[in-house]
């Protein structure tokens, strides 16, 4: 239990330097939507919807296959 709040908390430092690090503001143009956000919630963001799609196309895949 000691060594998860021991990496916990490692990952935790790590992402507030990347967002330390990436506080400028960018700008987002997707279709007509135009986005200005800091670069730091925008690399947290990506990270978030590639988790969620890893997590739905992982749990698809487990679903779909067949056992012989």
């Amino acid at each position: 239990m000691k060594i998860k709040l021991i990496i916990g908390l490692i990952l935790l430092g790590l992402v507030a330097v990347v967002a330390l690090q990436n506080a400028e503001t960018v700008t987002v143009k997707f279709l007509l939507w135009q986005l200005s956000l800091p670069r730091a919630l925008m690399i947290l963001a990506s990270m978030g919807v590639g988790l969620i799609a890893g997590l739905l196309f992982g749990t698809f895949s487990r679903g779909t296959s067949k056992v012989s």
